[in-house]
């Protein structure tokens, strides 16, 4: 973030949350209608509901427009819920997913790019019974914010490989594992439940208050307590959630009754990932300090409250929010302190009041007020000043107060011990950028240098881990936050001992070429580490706060200004040798004063309403007596509120550097800054003279005050030297802005020695004893300081100062301060000659139309005393100026270290009729390292002393030695002599040519691609495609996708190597609370370049302008002709292919935008309003359009988007592209070069020269010799290359070589640079409404021409439309799936039948019955026929319907999906769901061939498109994903298997082979070979007895037929028995 984002951080601006929702996985929903809800802060949006299906693919776009703060942005939580729509019910909410935008925001680029989100059980819901399973799914999304800074990137990476866009169904991205959003498997992720306690508050209103708390949208809150200060609660509340998880801000808000409604007067954030310290988030009890959040500086009072957390066991937690009662908290006491602030001098206080007043603030404590008398410093600058000052006298008054909290010093030691180490490893940084500046070349000393510095780093850390400053006893106070934190604490401080080593090795091992660059790297890192670090002391701010420490300074009866401080820092500590260092304790230091009405976030923002030196204590009263007699050796307090140093004062000799300054140009609408510099300190006013000058002004100048005196001893000034105040003005006396600066405060031992002795000598010393004198060298080396105004760095000053004490010598104390040109040699950079060369190309977007009809122009250049002007300006042509002379060069003196060097200035004059000129805008250009020409040596001589310096000449020589080097030597010439003499001879093959040659491989699949086929959008979708490299993908051409503007690839030097676009300022826009704009009219385009020359030395080592007069150089032909291109008029013909655009904002209130393309060059519009694609936020266009346009009066051609509406179109954004870049660049931006060489197809080589005609004239404009073919090789340059052609073979061998060659450019020696490919960039487009804020991308590229030439014909980006196909499916057969059913026998059974669908699940296609299914298998040998229409290019089924509100045909694009489920038919009750499956066509799993392997297909199963093969059969399993787990996928239940037989026959393919539906002709199947115990019951009752009832009842019937004769035969038997006895005769 700049400076300028950082002091407006909390102004409001204009953020959108760009949301994509892809698709879910892993439901566990197969039957149903599914969709997402978002919401985000009271506003909610949905999806489009998916049908049957557990992974449902939405692929909708969302945004979310917001004008606030970033921190209450940050506030919000976006909370996904997966919901499931219920006719005559609530829609159930099946799983959600909470992100923090907190999270999304400290991501790179501030998005998440199709991440899976983990669906938890929701919060405040118990889990149902039947949703009892470990995860609800997963969700894939986009998720970004973007805003007005963030969109912007000025520099783009230089990582190539970011450069490609990736297929968007890349089967990296369908990885849930690899692309959590958290980590799953972690150890750490557990349900966990927290217990938030709220105990008492102190308030500074009496009222009723109650506490709210909110976690992602749920509330809780306490009992209320009424008419009451001190209010008691003793409550907690607890809820569940899983940690750690993407939604982790815990809100409390503070609510006060007024007016008889409820108003939120303090709320405080906890993040529970910061409070964790990779453990269970823990904290307090503790109290928490709260502030208005209107006016951040009312205190509101203090909550003591405590979280802690524990694991929960059961795996499936309530997550409601409960409270309860609990006990007050045990061992906690307030302690008495002593606040105690004293003032001793103060300047920079802009008041005209002639008293102060000092107060102190304290959380609701206030001190006594202090009042003193204000007083104009005095001397010659007193009628100018608009501030004044005060100096209080012995015996300094004090303001004093008693404040109550509890005592926890001793928490802080670790974190005061921290503060010490990095500011050691600051110092050392510092002392050793000062070694660099004086020893620029000294490598290896610098080397020796920081060795040491890192030694001693590590000795102070290892020796801080052996005396346990980290890991000490807390006392009876410790919390588990404090153990957690001391050891991670512990933990850092141990690994860094080993990032030290590492860094030291690395310097050890690093080569002599190297070396500059790892000490940069070196440095970095080391800056990093002190940024961890203070990052680990900052810790102490979130438990055992204190609450903020205000100085209050008010004059006249109003507030002038307010000074915010950590009040931890002026804690008085126990008895501790160590911390000593970073502990203010009544320690003398500056104190800087913002104005009260500074709304500005950052330190630096020019709001100075005061320097305060001065001393703060904060003493545990128990203790007072013994902090008395700690600084009885330097102060005495004879009475309170009263105190006597006893070392009365100390005197300094002050010297003031002021070299330079880099000005902001538009400055309240002045170009010219006649300034000059005022340094206020201890009542004391100097200022510098007045330097003429645009934007750059030079003074030179010493300030030396000679009697300053200081209260107290030279000790208290070593630890914290004073600041001084700083202010810039122009020739108005206007103030440009105000800043101050650190001095150097050396005692007068150390200023004798530096001074003592040869210097000479001096400087002879060893590297580590010259570091040690640099210490506290004398005078200070220059720095830049800011100086700025509204939030805005208007200036940069090259200055120092020093402070010097004075033993002895009091006649220098009543003299008049000195002002004297010429800073000491010591410390003056060392300066060297530069030939400075530019080309004013000329005047673009000229806007001011005033400005322009007065008179000629011209424009300058300026760097240090050195100006170079251009000619007086051609007519103008439309926005367009160009200049008679366009070339001017000259000698400038410039420091040998870059850091010192000036700006370059650019300016805008207006020359009268009367020769008069007068600035109209300027420019500042920071010196940049790539106008450097680092391998030429300019030997420049001066011609014709006699003549005039406007007639003088320079004639520079390029220096022989580096032409030398850039030619070939002669033993490379033999070897290229060796080499082209073997691959004449046949002895080496053609690849061994280029040592860089692309590995080549062979397209065997040529029987596979058509060209016919294949159209522009083939080689568009190819260059996508990044996964598996088949043999049909290989064999089709690519371009090069950019995912940036073809002007920010750093490959292309951004397309400004032939000149840089220098915008012309004429003052700046003030806004309220937001960063000033500035007025820019027109754009400079010019060519620098800054090329070390050999000339006679000047007499003055500084250069005093004699021979840096601008001169006229002697160019040659090429030169000559080379500026005549540049600004030359030219007639070009613009080729716009527009191919899509990406993520467009809606404009539309239910629906996306209606989209259509706008073109605007050189006043001409076209429109493309009847070719409107409807209600798609990624619409595709393949529109072509062709204008034509002169150069350079209409370079700019603006592209946008516009949305269509009945009424009134409305602009959605729009892109600017620079012409003139594309058309002059040496990277030839004007057509694409092909990767490959074709005459003819899809791939046309479409340029007006063949590639070796191009090469040839390339050869030629860089004055080498033409290329030579020999065979199979081509040598351009003194190289040899090989062929690198893989597709187009069959084309000439010439021109295949010649663009082999021009795809090595960079490894060429004459070039070194890239020419650019066939491409498609991606821009993005803006809106005036909302600047700076992304509202979408749009793909497409350029080609230009001259309009003379032949052209080729424009190549056809329609798209393609979708083919349509019939996909056939036999459904065979089941086997092993499960039973949903008995029968009344008792008996498993099921009703099986399939259905099945394509696009829409309204219209299935269902199977026959197989009924009384006992063994889990069924029969079918049914036929399905789907119709689908299925873009190759995209791998996407296109679904075409009406909508909206005008009736448009609308297109939705999904992967081409078939569904299966499984069900089982009941007559009496609702069927019953048996399994289901999903395939993809164009990444179908290959089936298996038997039933017995049949199983889950693991990740790492073959896969084949369908839409290749046409035709597949086998046994494919039917997963259980309700009962899935975390295991691998061919660990999961398998609920079935079905046999399937897929067909994909294209629309001619089916009409000469027709089938029919089911068993039906033409092409009928065979019936199923079922049992005969299958078929419907109710339909064949004397079937169903027969089949069905009679085998199970026959034996029963037997046995009953058996019985019945048996008891029939019995009752015959007895009956007849008695009669057949009777007739039995007797004897």
């Amino acid at each position: 973030m700049t400076h300028v984002d950082n002091c407006f951080a909390g102004a409001p601006q204009d953020f959108l949350i760009c949301i994509t929702v892809h698709k879910a996985a892993e439901t566990g929903l197969p039957n149903g209608e599914l969709y997402v809800k978002i919401c985000l802060d009271k506003m909610t949006k949905n999806t489009k509901t998916q049908t049957n299906t557990e992974n449902p693919f939405f692929n909708e776009y969302f945004v979310f427009e917001f004008h606030c703060t970033l921190a209450k942005l940050l506030r919000l939580t976006v909370l996904f819920e997966l919901k499931r729509y219920l006719m005559y019910k609530k829609n159930a909410n099946m799983g959600e997913l909470m992100i923090d935008l907190h999270s999304v925001w400290n991501q790179p680029n501030h998005s998440y790019f199709k991440r899976w989100g983990r669906l938890e059980v929701p919060l405040g819901e118990q889990p149902s019974k039947e949703r009892e399973r470990e995860s609800c799914g997963y969700l894939q999304i986009d998720l970004a914010i973007v805003s007005q800074h963030s969109a912007l990137k000025t520099i783009p990476t230089t990582d190539e490989h970011d450069q490609s866009i990736k297929w968007p169904t890349h089967h990296d991205f369908d990885d849930i594992k690899s692309n959590l959003l958290e980590d799953v498997d972690s150890d750490t992720l557990s349900n966990i439940r927290y217990f938030i306690r709220f105990y008492r508050g102190i308030f500074t209103k009496r009222n009723n208050y109650m506490i709210q708390v909110s976690f992602a949208g749920f509330k809780g809150k306490t009992n209320v307590e009424k008419n009451t200060a001190t209010p008691v609660w003793n409550q907690e509340i607890s809820f569940a959630w899983v940690y750690p998880s993407l939604a982790q801000r815990f809100l409390i808000l503070i609510m006060m009754q007024e007016h008889m409604q409820w108003k939120c007067i303090a709320e405080y954030e906890m993040i529970f990932d910061e409070i964790a310290f990779e453990d269970k988030p823990s904290f307090g009890p503790t109290y928490l300090h709260l502030y208005d959040p209107i006016i951040p500086t009312n205190y509101v009072g203090r909550l003591l409250m405590e979280l802690r957390s524990e694991n929960l066991s059961e795996g499936h937690p309530s997550h409601v929010v409960t409270t309860q009662t609990v006990p007050g908290p045990a061992h906690w006491s307030d302690q008495p302190f002593v606040v105690e602030f004293l003032p001793i001098l103060g300047d920079h206080i802009p008041s005209s009041a002639h008293q102060y007043k000092f107060v102190v603030n304290l959380a609701e404590f206030v001190s006594n007020e202090l009042e003193g008398s204000l007083k104009t410093p005095a001397g010659k600058f007193r009628s100018q000043m608009q501030t004044k000052s005060f100096r209080q006298e012995s015996p300094f008054q004090s303001c004093m107060f008693r404040i109550n909290l509890p005592d926890n010093r001793i928490k802080f030691e670790a974190d005061f011990f921290m503060i010490d180490i990095s500011n050691y490893m600051r110092s050392e940084l510092a002392t050793f950028k000062v070694f660099q500046l004086k020893f620029p070349n000294s490598l290896q000393q610098q080397t020796r240098c920081l060795k040491y510095i890192i030694n001693s780093i590590l000795y102070k850390i290892e020796e801080s881990l052996d005396l346990h400053r980290f890991d000490y006893d807390m006392g009876e106070q410790c919390t588990t936050w404090d153990l957690n934190r001391q050891q991670y604490v512990l933990t850092y401080f141990r690994k860094a001992p080993k990032e030290l080593r590492a860094l030291r090795q690395r310097l050890k091992s690093s080569y002599s070429p190297n070396l500059d660059s790892t000490i940069v790297d070196i440095v970095n890192e080391m800056h990093r580490l002190i940024g961890e670090i203070n990052s680990l002391s900052n810790l102490m701010h979130v438990q055992d706060d204190w609450p903020e420490l205000l100085l209050s300074l008010s004059a006249g009866g109003k507030q002038v200004g307010v000074c915010h401080l950590n009040a931890k820092h002026f804690l008085n500590l126990q008895k501790r040798e160590v911390n000593q260092a970073s502990n203010h304790c009544w320690k003398v230091k500056s104190f800087l004063f913002k104005s009260s009405s500074c709304p500005h976030t950052c330190f630096n923002c020019g709001c100075n309403a005061g320097l305060v030196l001065g001393c703060i204590s904060i003493v545990l009263d128990s203790e007072r007596h013994e902090f008395a007699s700690c600084i009885a050796g330097e102060w005495t307090s004879p009475s309170p509120y009263s105190w006597v140093p006893n070392v009365g004062h100390t005197f300094f000799r002050c010297h003031i550097y002021v070299h330079q300054a880099k000005v902001r140009p538009g400055n309240e609408n002045k170009v010219e800054c006649n300034g000059h510099v005022r340094v206020l300190f201890a009542s004391q006013v100097v200022e510098t003279y007045g330097a003429k000058s645009i934007c750059s002004p030079i003074w030179d100048a010493v300030i030396t005050i000679n009697g300053l005196s200081l209260p107290g001893d030279i000790s208290w000034y070593l630890q914290n030297p004073p600041m001084l105040a700083l202010e810039f003005f122009n020739c108005q006396h206007e103030t440009v802005g105000s800043g101050q600066i650190v001095s150097n405060v050396i005692t007068a031992d150390q200023s004798d020695e530096s001074s003592h002795g040869d210097e000479s000598k001096y400087w002879g010393q060893g590297a580590l004893q010259k570091l040690q004198k640099l210490r506290n060298v004398t005078p200070p080396p220059l720095k830049w300081i800011s100086v700025a105004k509204n939030g805005m760095v208007q200036a940069e000053l090259l200055m120092s100062v020093e402070l010097k004490q004075l033993v002895g010598d009091k006649q220098v104390f009543d003299k008049e301060p000195e002002l004297t040109t010429g800073i000491p040699l010591t410390i003056r950079p060392n300066m060297l000659n530069y030939v400075l060369e530019v080309i004013f190309v000329g005047l673009r977007n000229y806007s001011k139309m005033g400005m322009s009809m007065a008179g000629k122009r011209r424009a300058k250049v300026i760097m240090a005393d050195l100006v170079l002007t251009s000619g007086l300006s051609t007519s103008r042509v439309k926005n367009s100026i160009n200049f008679l002379v366009a070339y001017a060069s000259g000698v400038v003196n410039l420091p040998d270290q870059q850091e010192y060097w000036p700006a370059i200035i650019a300016t805008d004059v207006l020359v009268s009729t009367f020769s008069n000129e007068s600035t109209l805008g300027a420019a500042l250009i920071p010196p940049s390292p790539n106008y450097l020409q680092k391998n030429r040596v300019n030997k420049c001589t001066q011609k014709s002393a006699e003549s005039s310096a406007a007639n003088s000449t320079i004639v520079i020589h390029q220096d022989d030695d580096t032409e030398e080097d850039e030619r070939i030597n002669p033993l490379e010439r033999e070897n290229i002599f060796w080499k082209r003499f073997k691959i004449i001879f046949g002895l080496r093959s053609a690849a061994y040519a280029n040592k860089n040659a692309l590995s080549l491989y062979d397209c065997r699949d040529l029987n596979e691609v058509v060209d016919t086929q294949f159209t522009w959008w083939t080689k568009f979708y190819n260059s996508m495609w990044t996964g598996r490299q088949d043999g049909l993908n290989k064999c089709k051409h690519k371009l090069i996708i950019y995912n940036g503007e073809l002007e920010k690839q750093p490959q292309f030097s951004f397309l400004q190597d032939w000149a840089v676009p220098v915008p012309l300022v004429h003052g700046v826009k003030l806004k309220k609370h937001a960063p000033p704009k500035e007025d820019v009219y027109a754009t400079l385009k010019l060519q620098i370049k800054l090329t070390p020359c050999e000339c006679a030395k000047a007499t003055d080592a500084f250069g005093d302008g004699n021979i840096l007069h601008p001169l006229p150089a002697a160019l040659s032909p090429r030169e000559q002709n080379l500026i005549k291109s540049l600004t030359d008029v030219v007639k070009i013909l613009v080729r716009v292919y527009i191919v899509q655009a990406l993520q467009v904002r809606p404009r539309d209130w239910f629906s996306d935008s209606d989209t259509y393309v706008r073109l605007t060059l050189g006043g001409k519009m076209v429109s493309d309003h009847a070719h409107y694609v409807p209600n798609q936020s990624n619409p595709v266009f393949g529109r072509f359009f062709e204008l034509s346009t002169t150069l350079p009066a209409d370079p700019i051609l603006e592209v946008g988007l516009f949305d269509h509406d009945k009424h009134k179109d409305e602009i959605i954004g729009y892109t600017q592209i620079d012409l003139e870049d594309r058309w002059h660049s040496k990277h030839r931006a004007t057509v694409g070069i092909p990767l490959e060489y074709s005459r003819f197809g899809y791939n046309q080589w479409r340029d007006t020269m063949p590639p070796s005609q191009l090469l040839a004239d390339l050869c030629l404009q860089r004055g080498i010799q033409p290329p030579y073919y020999y065979g199979n090789v081509i040598e351009v340059d003194g190289m040899l290359l090989g062929d690198e052609t893989v597709i187009s073979k069959s084309e000439e061998l010439k021109e295949r070589l010649s663009l082999t060659a021009l795809h090595n450019m960079d490894k060429l020696p004459s070039f070194g640079y890239k020419l650019v490919p066939e491409h498609v960039e991606t821009r993005s487009i803006y809106n005036d409404n909302s600047p700076g804020v992304l509202q979408g991308k749009i793909q497409m590229w350029l080609e230009l021409y001259e309009a003379s030439l032949f052209l080729p014909t424009p190549i056809d980006v329609t798209p393609v439309p979708p083919f349509d196909y019939e996909v056939r499916v036999v459904v065979k057969s089941l086997r092993n799936i499960q039973f949903g059913d008995t029968n009344i026998f008792g008996k498993l059974m099921s009703d099986i039948y399939v259905i099945g669908w394509c696009q829409d699940a309204g219209k299935y296609q269902s199977t026959d019955i197989h009924y009384r299914s006992f063994a889990g298998e069924a029969a079918f040998n049914w036929r399905m026929i789907f119709q689908m229409k299925y873009s190759p290019n995209e791998d996407m089924m296109v679904i075409r319907h009406t909508g909206g509100l005008q009736g448009e045909e609308i297109e939705i694009k999904k992967p081409p999906l078939i569904y299966f489920q499984v069900w089982d038919k009941d007559v009496l009750s609702r069927d019953e769901y048996l399994g289901a499956l999903e395939l993809n066509l164009s990444d179908l799993p290959m089936p298996y061939k038997s039933e017995r392997r049949c199983k889950p297909f693991p990740n790492s199963h073959p896969r084949i498109n369908l839409f290749n093969r046409t035709t597949v059969e086998g046994w494919f399993p039917l997963v259980d994903n309700q009962k899935k787990s975390n295991a691998e996928a061919e660990n999961r239940a398998v609920m079935g298997k079905v046999q399937l037989q897929l067909d994909v026959l294209t629309e001619a393919e089916a009409s000469n082979t027709p089938a029919g539906l089911g068993h039906q002709p033409p092409m009928a199947l065979e019936a199923p070979n079922r049992p005969k115990t299958s078929f419907n019951p109710l339909t064949h009752p004397f079937k169903s007895a027969n089949l069905i009832l009679w085998p199970v009842v026959r034996k029963y019937v037997y046995c009953g037929i058996f019985l019945m004769c048996l008891a029939l035969g019995l009752t015959l038997f007895i009956y007849n028995m008695p009669t057949q006895l009777l007739k039995i005769p007797l004897k």
